[in-house]
């Protein structure tokens, strides 16, 4: 037994070396850069992602099972979308308890064991932040409705008017953005309180009043709880439709300006803002990362970062799925974007994005072919990068789902003849997981949604399994957002061959340069790069290339090589990247070593303990 215990102490000696070694390398990254600055955030449709428990229907626990996916795709954000009660009637979006799981996809516990495996791992967590309304099932509307104290005027109500005849009139002419009556109105009687009450999405959703200071407290509360259970961040949903015009003037003709982008918006995420930062302080905690959902023009959408006295929360760029699309130059690109970095406030990066739950996926979007080189593009771009679930493998719309297996409450509202026309079903499928059976998804006989045709060839296994695939692709260029050049370099865009071709360069003082170049065209194309950089060297190396890209060799001149049709390639004048990580790549691969070490001492005690 004495052997054994010296191979014990042994074994432990080296643990919390590598431990404190870990500990130190963070402790160094930290003074240099938050963590959130730079950090790629996956977002998880949970429904959609993995099935623990043959329900056909995603879950936490199945989430969990996935952890290392993210750890292998070098993500380190995990965004997990509505998960809090709900009768379903928006897709999860219509709350009915804020501090809670949905028992589809478990409870707290289940919830609580996501975050620890997650964090083991060197994960982050980030959740939904819903702060514009809640179900009309949630127990605050029912005793608004009966006018209970302290909840009677926690929503927008409004005794409207009434017509010639003695019918109940809205109050003014504000129309629902989710319509699901067919008239548009955001307003609906109910028959208790005899009064209308605001729903700026379906009539199952009622507006918070948020001008009420003892709602804005339940609100913020709520951060606090989820931030108790380990919760690094949220994303906060719906900021343009917060607060309304308080006298309920009605919007002219073609104009949402009383009811949608006001500036008070601001103010609410100062305060958002402020008690993430006031808890972070009273628990010596990390900073945590939040992100401002808003669909606003670039100039309300810079008010959002707050200013020297009230601090505000960045917003995410969505001009890739609202203002961008396959039909798009690259001059437009390039304006497009740089309108955007050029209004950032100083010291601040951009959140971007280019698809989530409810826009067409970019390889249906913009073409299957270019679904490599959109993603290059945007993971070269500085900032916090969020990726839609199934987009490393290029997933597809799964544009065949019949009426009969609809679940959009949307698309089932608009019938058969219509639901194509608002169903975001296709966009939600199963993640394709293998060649098994509703591709690994789950081990029920069918999943909630059709799994994509498409699954027997396009699988997360295949592609790893394939040195050359969409997922390989994004791994690497993932591996390069460590190198300082993506951190701290200077970003530059430019366009050639008749706006078919469009460059990024990132640059950054005795680092390596990168040259993103992608082919918006149809047909192959003679890239000169020396036509714009003048100062690049005449031989670049192939850090990154897309699936879809043909080379010969692993380096091109910069003053004339040819990309294939829709292809793109990532070119740099340093070594591979896989000498020039930075520390946190180092810190990275330190805690693998942990994890072996630890697992390799319990394993070792397990196997003493049973010769004993």
């Amino acid at each position: 037994m004495a052997s054994v215990r010296t191979a014990m102490s042994f074994l432990s000696v080296v643990l919390w070396v590598i431990l404190a070694f870990t500990v130190e390398t963070k402790a160094q990254n930290s003074t240099e850069r938050e963590w959130w600055k730079d950090t790629i955030v996956y977002q998880i449709w949970t429904r959609s992602f993995q099935d623990s428990d043959s329900d056909g229907i995603g879950d936490l626990q199945g989430v969990k099972s996935r952890l290392y996916h993210f750890v292998d795709l070098g993500v380190e954000t995990i965004w997990v979308n509505t998960i809090y009660p709900s009768p379903l009637s928006n897709s999860g979006y219509d709350v009915t308890d804020y501090k809670n799981i949905d028992s589809t996809y478990g409870d707290l516990d289940d919830f609580y064991e996501l975050v620890t495996a997650a964090h083991d791992l060197g994960l982050k967590v980030i959740l939904d932040y819903i702060p514009n309304h809640s179900s009309i099932n949630h127990t605050w509307f029912n005793a608004s409705i009966y006018r209970t104290h302290p909840y009677t005027d926690y929503y927008i109500w409004d005794n409207g008017t009434t017509n010639a005849s003695g019918y109940n009139i809205p109050p003014n002419n504000w129309e629902s953005t989710l319509s699901d009556d067919g008239e548009g109105s955001a307003w609906s009687w109910n028959e208790i309180r005899q009064q209308w009450y605001l729903h700026q999405f379906t009539a199952n959703e009622a507006d918070f009043n948020l001008r009420n200071d003892a709602v804005i407290e339940e609100l913020l509360d709520i951060l606090d709880f989820w931030l108790d259970k380990g919760v690094d961040g949220f994303y906060i949903n719906g900021v343009p439709y917060l607060l309304e015009d308080e006298d309920l003037t009605d919007n002219p003709t073609g104009s949402l300006i009383h009811t949608f982008g006001l500036a008070d918006n601001v103010g609410l995420l100062s305060k958002f803002r402020e008690r993430i930062d006031t808890w972070v302080l009273r628990n010596d905690n990390i900073t945590k990362f939040v992100v401002a959902e808003g669909f606003e023009n670039v100039e309300n959408l810079m008010a959002y970062y707050g200013n020297d006295t009230n601090k505000g929360i960045a917003p995410v760029n969505i001009e890739f799925i609202q203002i961008l699309t396959s039909t798009s130059n690259a001059s437009y690109i390039k304006s497009t974007i740089d309108e955007w970095i050029s209004a950032l406030p100083s010291n601040q990066t951009s959140n971007w994005k280019l698809s989530n739950q409810d826009y067409s996926r970019i390889s249906s979007r913009y073409g299957l072919n270019r679904a490599d080189g959109l993603n290059m593009f945007i993971l070269s771009l500085p900032g916090r990068v969020f990726t839609y679930y199934g987009e490393e493998i290029a997933l597809l719309d799964n544009n065949e789902i019949t009426y009969a297996e609809t679940i959009d409450s949307l698309a089932c509202a608009a019938g058969e003849d219509s639901y194509t026309t608002v169903t975001r079903d296709p966009y939600r499928t199963p993640m394709q997981w293998d060649t098994t059976s509703n591709a690994g998804f789950t081990e029920s006989s069918s999943a909630y949604l059709p799994v994509h045709t498409s699954y027997l060839t396009r699988n997360v296994e295949s592609q790893i399994a394939s040195t050359i695939s969409n997922i390989q692709t994004y791994k690497a260029v993932a591996a390069l957002r460590s190198n300082p050049t993506f951190i701290y370099g200077s970003c530059e865009i430019q366009t050639l061959n008749n706006d078919k071709v469009l460059i990024l360069r990132r640059s950054l003082d005795d680092s390596p340069t990168y040259i993103v170049v992608i082919n918006l065209a149809l047909s192959k194309q003679t890239i000169n790069v020396t036509e714009i950089f003048s100062d690049v060297s005449t031989n670049l190396t192939i850090a990154v290339r897309s699936a879809n890209a043909v080379f010969s060799d692993t380096t091109v001149t910069s003053d004339g090589f040819i990309l294939t049709a829709n292809a793109a390639v990532i070119l740099t004048d340093g070594v591979d990247d896989g000498e020039s990580s930075s520390s946190e790549g180092l810190a990275a691969s330190v805690k693998n070593i942990v994890l072996f070490c630890a697992f390799a001492i319990l394993s070792f005690k397990d196997w003493m303990l049973l010769l004993q």
